[in-house]
């Protein structure tokens, strides 16, 4: 019944030891301003300072209420503090959304995480104990300190009155929108716009108990030497030691397989138990309840190595039962913009500014995000189908080119293709596929794009070598460059062990004209997994084995080209 959630206000956290917050006077009513912006710092209840900055709407009245959209960096970046900076993402800087949400009118707080920029804390991804604590506190510090913030019923309808509030960022600033719509009890986020963010970080960087090596070593155990660039001398020693151990070892450890595990959004979706929170002793605070409804633009990179369009999947899937509206969104731009880890086919196939693309076909993601918010948090009806936003998956292939699709196929619904026994060896030729065609050539144009499963059986062809890790992803042979293979969107899907292995393949989305081939690419090592394939530091191995199955390819018969 309606009411039945209603919460006492919340107490605003106090000012930080050193500091004295001050907030502008809100205009007389029917008097306008400029938006100030200023940063404050507050005490939090796990004993840190949290930093953040508050941006005023760009035309702000006496006597109007406005929602406020939160803004979070991503890993190893901080918050943005004038109009004139741009927003940090991936780890590099990219046009900031910021600007375009003040100039519609929107209040926007940018705020540090724990362990970057000015928070204090040692850095735990996210963290639901620490980060969650903290950034609880900064919405509770707006509604306790700020009288303009708009109101109104929660989206459940539980609780007629509490503050309008939405959020933006992307990668790690994608994974704090998804912490705090799991942790507040107060349901106060209407609507989220998170960009290239996990669903599972386990999945994401042990996918199939392989070590991600690539992007775990960058951005954990580089960044301790600022090898990387940036220093994350501010991680916690519990976080370096792990991640360190696990690329060295080339484990996935059960105290590491919990700590990523609870700070994950599956952890809330699919209801995991959790054992600790990685260090001995430790718990989870907040118990695995799924999430309350939310309308969620969820965003993700088709090319993206490190999260991958399987995340993003996830995440839509899990919202959708709580009865929000939840639309999903490709795009090329993602981690792989950095080229830290490599990605030789996007140069051999598409233009160079390819990576860099932030649009499923003409439409933008920043324009698309103002709208959603009209919507969900200023509640203009039908501003997301003005704005173009589709309510079918939209599934990017290149730059202006995309299509909408009734629904993601997945497994079993793809098209069969038989492997028979094929060789293949793991640990031997580094970024050179065995490559096992899967039938004739298209004789039509076409379009292959959802995520591929494989059944298969890996069967060493002597005992005693080792441990076979091995690599798997979809190439297409273009018939306009015969001979090479095309590793779709760079997305390979790991197996270790031998035996049979029945997995989800990594999403992908791509064109196929007449002439063209498919196959399935076998690589003995690949590097982005470099240091964690069959050669590795702790146990390597060159083992020859034979593989054979079963793969199910999603290709399309439906899907309509995206305006």
């Amino acid at each position: 019944m309606p009411g039945t959630n209603v919460i006492a206000p919340p107490t605003a956290p106090p000012d930080a030891a050193g500091y004295t917050n001050v907030i502008p006077a809100t205009p007389a009513p029917g008097t306008c301003r400029t938006g100030s912006i200023y940063s404050i710092y507050v005490n939090t209840p796990v004993n840190d300072l949290e930093a953040f900055t508050v941006f005023e709407p760009g035309t702000f009245c006496g006597g109007k209420t406005y929602p406020i959209v939160l803004q979070g960096a991503g890993y190893g970046g901080s918050r943005q503090t004038s109009l004139s900076a741009t927003t940090q993402v991936t780890g590099i800087a990219s046009p900031g959304d910021i600007a375009q949400l003040v100039a519609a009118n929107y209040a926007v707080i940018s705020l540090d995480e724990r362990g970057f920029g000015q928070d204090g804390g040692t850095v735990r991804v996210m963290d639901p104990n620490f980060e969650g604590l903290m950034d609880l506190s900064v919405m509770d510090w707006a509604q306790a300190k700020l009288p303009w913030i708009a109101y109104g019923p929660t989206n459940d309808g539980l609780d007629p009155h509490e503050p309008i509030f939405g959020t933006i960022g992307g990668s790690y600033g994608g994974m704090y929108q998804y912490m705090l719509l799991n942790l507040d009890k107060r349901h106060r986020l209407r609507a989220i716009a998170p960009q290239i963010s996990p669903n599972d970080l386990n999945y994401s960087l042990f996918p199939n108990g392989t070590v991600k090596s690539a992007w775990d070593l960058d951005l954990f155990a580089a960044g301790e030497s600022g090898g990387s660039g940036i220093s994350y001398a501010h991680e916690d020693p519990f976080l370096a030691d792990a991640v360190v151990t696990g690329i060295t070892q080339n484990v996935d450890s059960a105290a590491m397989h919990d700590f990523f595990g609870y700070h994950s959004s599956s952890y809330f979706c699919n209801g995991t138990t959790i054992a600790t929170d990685g260090d001995a002793g430790s718990t989870p605070l907040f118990p695995p309840n799924p999430p309350p409804k939310i309308n969620a633009l969820i965003t993700q990179g088709m090319r993206d190595t490190l999260f991958t369009f399987n995340n993003a999947y996830a995440n839509y899937e899990c919202f959708q039962k709580g009865g929000g509206d939840v639309r999903l969104l490709t795009y090329q731009y993602g981690h792989n913009a950095l080229q830290v880890v490599p990605d030789p086919y996007v140069t051999l196939f598409y233009p160079p500014t390819e990576f860099l693309d932030q649009k499923c076909g003409s439409l933008d993601y920043n324009t698309a995000t103002v709208a959603w918010f009209d919507q969900y948090l200023k509640g203009i009806a039908g501003a997301a189908a003005a704005a173009g936003i589709p309510t079918e998956p939209c599934l990017s292939i290149q730059s202006g080119d995309a299509v909408l699709v009734p629904s993601v196929t997945t497994g079993h619904a793809g098209t069969e293709f038989a492997i028979p026994s094929t060789v293949a060896v793991a640990g031997n030729a580094p970024d050179v596929p065995t490559a096992v065609d899967l039938g004739p050539a298209f004789t039509a144009a076409g379009v292959v794009a959802g995520l591929p499963r494989m059944e298969l059986d890996i069967a060493p062809v002597a005992a005693g070598l080792g441990e076979p890790i091995l690599f798997f992803g979809i190439g297409q042979m273009h018939a306009s460059k015969p001979g090479v293979w095309d590793l779709l969107d760079n997305q390979l899907t790991p197996v270790r062990g031998a035996g049979e292995h029945d997995v989800d393949m990594t999403g992908i989305a791509a064109r196929v004209a007449a002439g063209d081939r498919l196959a399935l690419l076998v690589f003995g090592e690949e590097d982005q997994y470099d240091a964690t394939g069959s050669i590795n530091a702790a146990k390597p191995a060159v083992v020859p084995v034979t593989v054979s199955g079963n793969v199910w390819v999603p290709i399309l018969s439906n899907a309509q080209t995206a305006p």
